[in-house]
């Protein structure tokens, strides 16, 4: 099943990606960013020789983010275990120009795998409380680090 995303969570994964490129010219750091599947909000992300590839999903305002299996989106591409991919959860901030939220790496994800739970329609359920502050980002500064740019 697919998620269907709310108008407010577009509304705000969409606010990210405008502020993502805002932040990154004035690093002026030369990035392309493509939409390469809609329902899963996955996006390639090529900065500095390495693509990386990111799932963003926004949080439905009760703690809670559901989104499709990213191992299964991946799959689709090569091989899963040869690619960089973050998962980034967003919340809604507080200042506009301020990004909120977590960012989980691939290797994260697989290590916190065993606690996820699924609703019935096959999304996977991440509670915010079960997120480590070490996955938290609360300005484009703390983003980048994750990111490891």
């Amino acid at each position: 099943m697919r998620e269907v995303p709310t108008e407010a969570s577009k509304e705000l994964a969409n606010e990210f990606l405008s502020n993502l490129k805002t932040a990154l010219g004035q690093k002026r750091v030369k990035f392309d960013l493509k939409l390469i599947r809609r329902h899963s909000q996955l996006y390639r992300f090529y900065i500095k020789s390495k693509t990386h590839f990111l799932f963003i999903h926004a949080s439905h305002g009760k703690e809670l983010f559901e989104m499709p299996s990213p191992w299964q989106e991946i799959s689709h591409f090569i091989s899963p275990e040869n690619m960089d991919w973050v998962v980034i959860l967003l919340k809604e901030p507080e200042s506009k120009n301020h990004p909120l939220g977590f960012l989980v790496s691939r290797d994260d994800l697989k290590n916190i795998k065993s606690g996820l739970a699924m609703n019935r329609m096959g999304l996977i359920k991440i509670r915010e409380k079960d997120l480590s502050l070490k996955y938290q980002f609360i300005n484009w500064d703390t983003f980048f680090q994750l990111l490891n740019l």
